[in-house]
């Protein structure tokens, strides 16, 4: 299905307000971004953006393909993942966890191994008989500078994130076309002294699922609240969660990668 992604006027509709300057119900979703913009979701087809004079072009960016891309999957009835995901031979494995624990840079170091960034931030899952599968996103990577630096590169000639923030998009040789990948396994990071991996109980699973939903404060006022757990057990029961623990330490993103291969070989078995 198309997407109508327009600038103009953005009025708020007769929803009710979430959070400041944040409106939803089931077919709309209305956010006011100071000093950005007003953006407008409506029944999973159109995006409809009103800049603020001046506003940068990378910041507007940032929201339309962020929250409003959110709330337009949401509309549509997929599952979106706060996640970064590669494809390791031809599978997907997604990588959830919360903000700042090195999704997008466990990513980056698994595409230097010669595996390839399907989606980052948001992964839009489909979950039916029985298999999971993981839609294409964006073709660039969300890098702080410390994660740069373990592919020796620098910020320079990158475009900051936002304005204000030191973290890049950083362009990968992501997979073209509209290709669909299965999905053999969701990893859900955490830190430890020793890389080690295992799987997740379905309770446990489940709920990692639920809280690495990308703005799931929506599912409620969208009336999805059955809809999204179905999905969030589908998606255990076809793909499995993994916890992946690992040091901080940057040098020794090669041994919790070794493990992120193994298992998706394990898996295809």
């Amino acid at each position: 299905m198309d997407v109508d992604v327009r600038l103009a006027p953005a009025p708020p509709p007769d929803a009710p307000e979430i959070l400041p300057a944040v409106r939803v119900d089931a077919n709309h979703f209305w956010m006011d971004v100071p000093r950005v913009g007003r953006f407008l979701v409506r029944n999973g087809r159109e995006m409809i953006v009103e800049p603020c004079p001046g506003a940068p072009d990378g910041d507007v960016r940032a929201y339309l393909l962020g929250s409003a891309m959110g709330a337009l999957l949401q509309q549509r009835g997929l599952l979106p993942l706060h996640a970064s995901a590669v494809a390791v031979d031809g599978r997907a494995v997604a990588f959830i966890a919360p903000a700042g624990s090195g999704k997008s840079t466990i990513a980056m170091h698994l595409q230097h191994r010669g595996h390839r960034v399907i989606c980052d931030d948001i992964c839009a899952v489909e979950v039916g008989d029985g298999v999971a599968r993981l839609r294409p996103g964006l073709r660039n990577l969300k890098l702080w500078r410390a994660s740069l630096g373990a592919i020796a590169r620098t910020p320079d000639g990158l475009e900051p994130v936002l304005a204000d923030m030191d973290k890049y998009r950083v362009p990968v040789d992501a997979p073209t076309g509209d290709r669909v990948f299965d999905l053999a396994a969701v990893v859900l990071l955490g830190w430890g002294e020793e890389p080690a991996i295992a799987s997740l109980p379905g309770a446990e699973a489940v709920g990692a699922l639920i809280a690495n939903t990308f703005r799931g404060q929506l599912v409620a006022p969208m009336g999805r609240q059955a809809a999204h757990w179905r999905q969030c057990l589908d998606l255990f029961n076809a793909a499995g969660v993994h916890r992946l623990v690992r040091p901080r330490a940057l040098d020794r993103l090669a041994e919790a990668s070794a493990l992120v291969e193994r298992l998706s070989l394990d898996m295809s078995r």
